[in-house]
């Protein structure tokens, strides 16, 4: 791209990732777009990340790093928020890493309409608890092109499926939309970037998706299972149903079905965790709003069918069984 007028923010909240977070900052270095200015969030971290976010800040002026009381991810990237200066910001986990022409693809994805979110995929690298990468997975998706506020809200249970509207990197997002609608990430532990796409989603009026993998995505599935909270159904419930008011509001209660299908996922997973854990399931099962999602929603493979008949029949034997067997074969084909 010549024309490199545009400010672009990139924001990463950090905490505790110290071992990783120079692979994350160089791949923003070495960026092709060259007009960005890197936000650093440092998030109570007590693992020297801010002595080596300085480093930084001291060698390259397009970095800032700010200081505060551990609060969670979300609360880190609004803070990185109060303090952008781009047209457009993306959101860059510190534990993650880019290709070299990852903003500039975005950015020109973006030029070629004037979209209000361009949003792709990823590489996920699966790594064992040394540095190995044991497997990784390329997420294709289709280039495709959504305008007009009511073909956008139409498809947003697709992009939900697709999984382009719940995390924040691989997005690009205009900032004066997210300032003239005051929207923020919620004070939540987890999920807490779900609920900001779909607040910025209600605001918007066209999107592109791009099928272009230039962020590199590391998942080490037993630290990552280990952080996990047993009482994350209680956040599904919540997302569940301020996604449903969402569409309520659109006029799309048809796609609810397909909502309540990607939260039952979430679902299967937190009873996943709880049976690992030697947590009760009896709250998760005799919840009715819970029932309910499950009840409505549309299973589109064998694993979710049998997780929606398990679940319905309040047997939780058959659950406890199953959801070992589930775990035991994730586990099994990341060691």
């Amino acid at each position: 791209m010549k024309n490199q007028e545009t400010l672009v923010s990139i924001i990463l909240p950090v905490y505790n990732v110290y071992p990783y977070m120079s692979q994350c900052l160089d791949s923003i270095v070495a960026q092709t777009y060259k007009n960005i200015e890197v936000i650093i969030v440092i998030d109570g971290a007590t693992d020297g990340s801010y002595e080596l976010a300085k480093e930084y800040c001291e060698q390259d002026n397009r970095f800032s790093v700010y200081w505060q009381k551990n609060s969670g991810s979300g609360p880190a990237r609004n803070n990185g928020l109060s303090h952008a200066k781009g047209e457009f910001v993306m959101f860059v986990d510190p534990d993650d890493w880019m290709k070299e022409d990852y903003v500039e693809k975005y950015l020109e994805a973006q030029k070629d309409g004037d979209f209000d979110l361009v949003t792709g995929t990823s590489i996920d690298y699966y790594f064992t608890t040394g540095k190995t990468i044991k497997r990784k997975k390329i997420r294709e998706i289709e280039d495709e092109v959504f305008i007009g506020q009511d073909v956008v809200r139409n498809k947003y249970a697709y992009l939900l499926e697709k999984s382009l509207v719940i995390g924040p990197a691989n997005r690009l997002y205009k900032m004066k939309i997210i300032r003239e609608n005051n929207i923020t990430f919620p004070d939540l532990r987890r999920s807490q970037d779900i609920v900001f796409n779909y607040r910025y989603y209600d605001c918007i009026s066209s999107v592109r998706t791009l099928n272009y993998h230039g962020y590199c995505y590391r998942i080490e599935f037993s630290k990552s299972f280990s952080r996990k909270k047993t009482d994350y159904y209680k956040t599904i419930k919540q997302l569940y149903n301020e996604t449903k008011a969402l569409h309520k509001k659109w006029g799309e209660e048809k796609n609810i079905p397909m909502i309540a299908s990607h939260y039952m996922v979430s679902l299967s997973g937190a009873m996943e965790l709880c049976i690992a854990m030697n947590q009760p399931i009896s709250m998760m099962l005799s919840d009715k709003e819970l029932q309910e999602m499950v009840r409505i929603s549309l299973p589109n493979n064998f694993v979710t069918k049998c997780f929606k008949y398990v679940y319905l029949s309040g047997n939780s034997h058959f659950m406890k069984v199953m959801m070992k067997i589930k775990h035991f074969i994730k586990t099994y084909r990341l060691e």
